[in-house]
């Protein structure tokens, strides 16, 4: 452990640091604090708007500004601030009520009403009394408790104020208050404002070098309300509706924020600074008409070096007994990890670095454990590795401080989407797309290339891995040349390093929102968590025996979803386990970003009917569908060990034909039990067929399966859905489905059992080529090292026209007669 002992005025700080607090160091946005004042100082009045993103100090600047400017005012001056937290929707009527209310309660507190003039004194009892209540009084005995105000005649007929607790017996009086409107009280808090500021309506400079007498010359007091309506980014929040009424609640107000002697203080979000800037563009709006100055809170990105500076630097290290001590790299460390936990914003700076003080005797110290320390690396690394993202680009325009914020923050935010994803693979679509907890901010503006970006960045340096993609979910006119956005998981390394802090830290946990085995009673812990060890991946540390969090558990509480094991266009497969019975389970999970799309929700819930229907030894079993805890449709299927056929050729080359025959009559017979189920266009390709030790080639994925019949269609016009290399040409022309469909398919994977490749592989990466050879040409057969009996059944069986294909028993008799169908009983190795 490493300690460092904080100065003795160190104080945990929650709240906007006032001016002249040493608790910690000044953490930064002294200019923007001078600027302030000087607005303050050297105007009657006006509206001003500050914003910026939460936690940035906002509160704070404004504070310090208002400190400074009471002490630049002169004699008699007194600064009264008025501060209003407006994160609730309210009509103008009930802010100016608010408001009236406020100015007199603090008044009362600054002990400043005894030395108000009497007629400012009475208006502003009458209008704090008529803010409170209408009522009628009569001559009465009353009771007046506390702080409460009451009306009796006064001296020339004005009102007083009773701040005690005696029973007093008011004279004969009735006075009547009509309803007091939205135009009364602006009335009224106008004139407050213009009777405590004096005629000339602004505060008088300090003078310097001038003795005066005690008791001779003394000013008029002259007070001046700040008023401060603080966060209004709650209550706008980036949605139109809230934005349109606060605009229209500016208009409403529009007289009082104006008016001379008083200084409104709007504190919003960066929401309200995009509205006021392009409303600037057209002029004549009600953000230019009501604030005469606007001001941007950038992010403090050098508070980490400030604050580590001012609180640690300079300070001796101290370490137990027998540990090395440690060098001048921690604090640069420290600084770093402060700076990715924190993203600019003061509030989490200090959360964080809070974390690791702790108090020894009444003394501060900041301690950083061994296993702090590791993280502190951990996250060190990640904050130079974010800091590359578009590094070797060429500069472009300038941009503003609010541009550079967004970029910042909006990189940090993709990272976060990235550490949270628990091993899902993912594409940048993903993380544009997801709600809830996941979304990403809309105020932060990322855009998509930005996105896409820094995902390339994140796998070129290691914290992500590419992941392949069997399947192809082609839609043309959403990418160009229908390419598809490549997937990404987290990698294996970073996946343990963050399950380890997970396990000690309950921040880091809820951060990563990590899923622990713990919950199941029945199943103990070390058998759940990280029961199959990453290899191969070319990441192995050395601490493979770390255990992982589980990637997630369904929605019902029964199946934990464990580790990848497959990746499609549509969904990935994941190893599970059901916790009722302990067996091991497949799990396809939908991409999260395809949830919000009707159609292939459809499809998705139409493989789970399709494979209920379906009892074939070579045809996966299914479950049933369940729901994830992301709210991701999920198929729970038989786990089956083995290899896929594509897998297969990849290790050893292409099949010898009895073999290829072997796979055509197997699945071959499984189409008889698709079309029995009157179905129709299951997903044969390579990778969808496991390779069993006992059962054979089994197909794993029917997730473009459908009735014959058609009327479940669901393919949207200009979308096509499927592996382009094994579409057929009915697809592409939109004509009927059958099991000739299915045929066609397996015509093609047999040919690629015999030669180890796809029939259309020199179209190479152009889909719109590939599509076009599919719907004119034939596919070759010649040059298949085959019988003549079995190049020409792979014709017929892949011919474009659906009618000159066999049926499936004619194919099965067919394959039967062929020199290699006589070969029975072949084993895969």
């Amino acid at each position: 452990m490493v300690r460092a002992r904080l100065h003795a005025e160190f104080r945990y700080i929650h709240e906007p640091l006032p001016a002249g607090d040493t608790a910690i160091p000044t953490l930064g946005h002294e200019s923007l604090v001078t600027t302030l004042q000087e607005r303050l100082t050297y105007s009657h009045g006006g509206a001003f708007l500050v914003t910026g993103f939460r936690g940035v100090g906002k509160s704070t600047l404004v504070l310090r500004a208002l400190a400074q400017t009471a002490r630049s005012w002169g004699r008699g001056d007194h600064l009264l601030l008025v501060h209003l937290n407006v994160a609730r929707a309210m009509t103008a009527d009930q802010l100016l009520f608010a408001i009236v209310r406020r100015v007199f309660e603090a008044l009362d507190d600054g002990g400043l009403l005894a030395r108000l003039p009497p007629d400012v004194l009475d208006s502003l009892v009458m209008a704090y009394t008529r803010t409170s209540l209408s009522f009628k009084q009569t001559q009465s005995e009353s009771s007046e408790r506390g702080s409460s105000v009451g009306l009796a005649p006064s001296g020339g007929g004005l009102a007083s104020l009773n701040l005690t607790g005696r029973r007093t017996r008011a004279q004969a009086l009735e006075t009547s208050f009509l309803a007091y409107s939205e135009t009364d009280v602006e009335h009224d808090l106008v004139r407050i404002v213009r009777l405590l500021g004096g005629d000339e309506g602004g505060p008088r400079p300090v003078r310097r070098g001038r003795w005066r007498r005690r008791g001779r010359d003394e000013p008029r007091l002259r007070v001046h309300p700040v008023i401060v309506l603080d966060e209004v980014d709650k209550l706008t929040d980036n949605r139109e509706e809230a934005l349109a009424d606060f605009e229209q609640l500016l208009g409403r107000l529009k007289n009082v924020l104006t008016v001379r002697g008083a200084h409104f203080l709007v504190v919003a979000g960066p929401d309200l600074h995009d509205r006021a800037l392009s409303e600037g563009d057209h002029g004549n709006g009600v953000y230019e008409s009501v604030f005469s100055w606007r001001a941007y809170v950038p992010c403090l990105w050098q508070a980490p070096r400030r604050l580590v500076g001012g609180l640690v630097a300079g300070t001796p290290l101290e370490t137990a007994e027998g540990e090395p001590e440690p060098g001048p790299e921690l604090l640069d460390d420290l600084a770093r990890y402060l700076a990715f936990k924190a993203r600019g914003v003061p509030r989490r700076l200090l959360h964080e670095f809070n974390a690791l003080v702790a108090w020894e005797d009444g003394a501060p110290y900041m301690t950083v454990g061994a296993g702090d320390r590791e993280r502190v690396r951990f996250y060190r690394e990640l904050e130079e590795i974010l800091a590359g993202v578009g590094e070797g680009r060429p500069p472009g325009i300038a941009s503003l401080p609010i541009d550079e914020d967004r970029r910042r923050l909006g990189d940090y935010a993709v990272a976060d989407w990235a550490l949270r994803s628990q091993g899902r693979p993912f594409t940048s679509a993903d993380v544009m797309s997801t709600a809830g907890d996941q979304r990403l901010d809309p105020l932060l503006r990322v855009a998509p290339n930005r996105t896409e970006q820094v995902l390339r960045h994140l796998a070129r340096a290691g914290v992500l891995t590419r992941v392949h993609e069997h399947t192809v979910v082609t839609r043309f006119g959403e990418s160009r040349d229908g390419a598809q956005l490549p997937s990404y998981r987290l990698s294996d390394g970073y996946r343990r390093a963050l399950a380890g802090f997970a396990r000690g830290n309950e921040r880091e946990r809820a951060d990563q929102g990590v899923v622990w085995a713990s919950a199941v009673s029945e199943v103990s812990r070390a058998e759940l968590v990280g029961a199959r060890p990453a290899g191969g991946t070319g990441e192995d540390d050395g601490t493979n025996s770390r255990s992982m969090p589980l990637v997630g558990v369904l929605a019902d509480g029964r199946y934990e979803i464990r580790e990848l094991i497959g990746h499609g266009g549509m969904g990935s497969v994941y190893l599970g386990r059901d916790r009722l019975t302990g067996e091991d389970v497949a799990i396809k999970l939908m991409h999260h970003r395809l949830t919000g799309e009707d159609d292939m929700v459809q499809r998705f819930r139409r493989e789970a009917s399709a494979g209920q229907l379906l009892h074939h030894p070579n045809i996966v079993r299914i479950r049933g569908l369940e729901m994830s805890d992301g709210g991701e449709p999920a198929l729970v299927m038989e786990f089956l060990e083995g290899i896929s056929l594509a897998a297969y050729t990849g290790l050893h080359g292409p099949l010898s034909p009895a073999a290829a025959v072997t796979v055509g009559r197997r699945i071959g017979s499984a189409l008889g039990a698709v079309e029995r189920a009157r179905l129709a266009r299951i997903d044969l390709k390579p990778t969808n067929i496991i390779l069993h030790p006992v059962r054979g080639p089994v197909v794993i994925d029917l997730g473009l399966a459908r009735l014959v019949a058609g009327e479940d269609s669901i393919t949207r016009t200009g979308v096509l859905v499927g592996t382009v290399g094994y579409m057929t040409p009915e697809h592409l022309t939109g004509g009927p489905y059958d099991i000739r469909t299915d045929l066609y398919t397996l015509g093609l994977v047999m040919i690629y059992c015999l030669t180890g490749e796809s029939v259309w592989r020199s179209a190479g990466s152009d889909v719109v080529t590939t599509l076009h050879r599919i719907a004119t040409e034939d596919v070759p057969v010649d040059g298949l090292p085959v019988s003549e009996q079995l190049r020409a059944l792979l014709g017929r069986t892949t011919a474009r026209s659906p009618g000159d294909r066999p049926s499936v028993e004619g194919f099965l008799d067919a394959l039967r007669d062929t020199p290699e169908g006589e070969v029975t009983d072949f084993l895969f190795r």
